[in-house]
């Protein structure tokens, strides 16, 4: 089940989800929602983060809410910037539900696979490969607050992102 994320809020955004002929999204919510704020965090704090959720998925005690919440903070002569914590789960999640889709990315634009042809999708569709790469920034800028503010957080056992080429 997920915690932080559901399937409305990709609506309307640019992560909006195309249409689904069979099934649904909810398993891809399910399962990169948490191997997303597991490796975010580390397995104990991901464990105390979620035991801290209400009913709406937003977290109630001030040290999640510090990295749940989007941030701009000057850092020497850098400026970190995160989107927060559910966009950034919403851009990881988009990733791999679109990218498991029977779509590709072309000269002209996203398409749907056909046999011999391709046909333009009904959704406005948002670079893949973009969308996880801003996941990562996000999660950089989070792992930074968190290992920044270590004595907040002794839990953490951040695991690493990396950027994708999309090759």
């Amino acid at each position: 089940m997920s915690n932080i994320i559901q399937i409305a809020d990709f609506a309307g955004t640019q992560y909006s989800l195309p249409e689904l002929k069979y099934g649904s999204y909810q398993n891809y919510l399910d399962k990169y929602e948490k191997e997303f704020l597991v490796n975010l965090l580390g397995a104990d704090l991901y464990n105390l983060f979620i035991a801290d959720l209400d009913g709406n998925g937003v977290p109630q005690t001030q040290r999640f809410i510090d990295i749940y919440n989007s941030f701009e903070i000057d850092d020497d002569s850098c400026v970190r910037y995160s989107e927060g914590m559910k966009i950034a789960t919403i851009q990881y999640v988009y990733f791999y539900a679109v990218r498991d889709l029977a779509v590709k990315k072309t000269n002209t634009g996203v398409v749907f696979n056909d046999n011999e042809n391709s046909t333009g999708p009904s959704y406005l569709g948002f670079n893949i490969v973009e969308a996880y790469n801003e996941a990562v920034k996000n999660a950089w800028e989070i792992q930074w607050y968190i290992c920044d503010n270590d004595e907040v957080y002794p839990e953490e056992n951040i695991q690493t992102f990396n950027y994708s080429s999309g090759i």
